[in-house]
């Protein structure tokens, strides 16, 4: 039989017979139903031994595909580690007039030796991304501040991934000066006597 493209050209029927012994069986469907289904063709031992099934993987495959798995599997925790990100979050709170711990809105909380911070919100609640703590091994120390209360430190362990929460309760400072003033409304007479002034300046 004399080689064509698809196969072999038969030498008494001159037929040319298609050669499906590296084809799956979808592809022959396709290919015989293109034609007809009336394509003679070469099959694989293992192709006739498992008629319009697809032939068992060999143990080398399978043993190549499971090693292949492993590695990919290995590979998922070591990357997700490197790129774990830890998450603080956590209420900011004073101690009140009364002596009660009450939540401190507008607190700062910052990353020492960086510019990453946030501020709590009207109910004291902060939630702050720590890039690369999880893979890091030394400790991060993060700071709450307010005007007039002392500052609060906490040191974040370190290789510490994911959800981590930490309420700070801050003193009230008593140290810090503050200077009060108020401003009085003028009176009745004061008002008419400066529109007096103004009325008489007009008509000089």
């Amino acid at each position: 039989m004399k080689a064509t493209a698809n196969g072999r050209r038969c030498g008494q029927c001159e037929k040319e017979i298609y050669d499906f012994s590296a084809m799956s069986w979808p592809a022959i469907a396709r290919t015989q139903a293109a034609h007809g289904n009336a394509l003679c063709g070469m099959y694989a031992p293992a192709q006739l031994e498992h008629w319009g099934q697809a032939p068992p993987e060999s143990a080398c495959a399978r043993l190549a595909a499971a090693t292949a798995l492993a590695l990919t599997l290995s590979a998922i925790p070591a990357a997700a580690q490197t790129l774990a990100a830890t998450t603080l979050s956590g209420t900011v709170r004073a101690v009140s007039s009364k002596g009660k711990p009450e939540p401190l809105p507008f607190a700062t909380v910052l990353l020492t030796g960086t510019t990453i911070g946030v501020t709590t919100d009207e109910h004291g609640y902060y939630e702050l991304a720590i890039p690369d703590a999880g893979s890091s091994t030394e400790a991060t120390t993060v700071v709450f501040t307010s005007i007039g209360y002392e500052t609060a430190q906490w040191e974040l362990p370190p290789q510490s991934p994911g959800l981590l929460q930490h309420d700070a309760l801050l003193a009230i400072n008593l140290n810090t000066s503050l200077s009060v003033f108020s401003v009085r409304k003028p009176t009745v007479a004061a008002r008419a006597g400066w529109t007096l002034r103004r009325w008489f300046g007009r008509s000089q």
